[in-house]
Parts: C-alpha cells; structure tokens; sequence
C-alpha cells in the first residue's frame, strides 16, 4: 500500500509538471503570435516589392503611361523613397529600412523623390511621357466606403 501511494505522488507530480510546461508552451506561442500581429514587417516588405514592380513594369511599357497606384495600409503611416534601383520603405519612427530594388534603365530620365504615407492609404501617380518618368502623390483613389473611384490609365 505504501509503494503505491508514494508512486501515486510521482505520477502526479509529472502529470502537474506536464500541464505546467503545456501552459508555458502556450503562453509563449500566443505570445509569439502577438508579437507577429502587431509587427509592420509584411506590410513594409509588401509596399516595398510592390512599388519595384509598378517601377519595373513602368520601365518597360512601350509609349506613354499614365497610371494611378492605391493601396490599402491598415492603419500604419510609412515612410517611402525612391532611390537609384532601390524602393526604401521604413516605419515613421523606426530605423529599419525594407528595402527592395528594381531594374533602371539609364535610356530614360527616373524623378527620385520620397512620400510620407498617411495611416489610412498611399496613393501616388506613375507617368512616363517622352523618355521621363515621373512618380507623385496624386489625389485619393479611395472613396470613404473604401472602394476604388480611379483606376489606370494607359496612353500612347
């Protein structure tokens, strides 16, 4: 009788040992989890390939273009430049740049320049006409339902 008391003790004590390391194991994931919700890393890494892509296909249109690019943020106000076969997204207050390149063409004239993003949206005008692109803020594409109201628009 006594032995197996003693070992009921021991299992127990593993049994508890075991649901504690379980609740450790969970607090960390959710934790983990958290962390990755509130992090801006995706979105700056989006932003960034994406606005090297609009770059790139600009770049390589035939004629003239004219092209209106909006996109949702989620509430986060970024930081992008555009630099010699680089786009540079960062957080407002951070230090971390994302950045990602894009082919250059040195047959036609690129206006580097960089944008303040509000939190709700971005939305900047792409134009290549005679040999020069040129990117700016252009006025919303976003109406307050949040649906698009301008769209692209190709010339030439």
């Amino acid at each position: 009788m006594i032995k197996n008391k003693s070992g009921f003790t021991h299992e127990l004590f593993f049994n508890v040992f075991e649901l504690v390391l379980a609740l450790v194991v969970a607090l960390a994931l959710f934790q983990f989890i958290n962390n990755v919700v509130k992090s801006t890393e995706f979105e700056k890494n989006y932003l960034a390939r994406d606005l090297s892509l609009m770059v790139n296909t600009v770049y390589s249109s035939p004629g003239d273009v004219s092209y209106t690019y909006g996109e949702n943020l989620g509430g986060n106000s970024f930081s992008i430049k555009l630099e010699p076969n680089s786009v540079i997204v960062r957080e407002k207050d951070s230090e971390v740049p994302i950045f990602y390149n894009f082919a250059e063409n040195n047959n036609i004239l690129f206006s580097y320049n960089g944008f303040q993003t509000d939190k709700d949206k971005i939305s900047l005008m792409f134009n290549k006409l005679n040999g020069q692109i040129i990117v700016e803020t252009s006025p919303s594409v976003f109406t307050p339902a949040g649906g698009l109201s301008g769209g692209a628009g190709r010339t030439g």
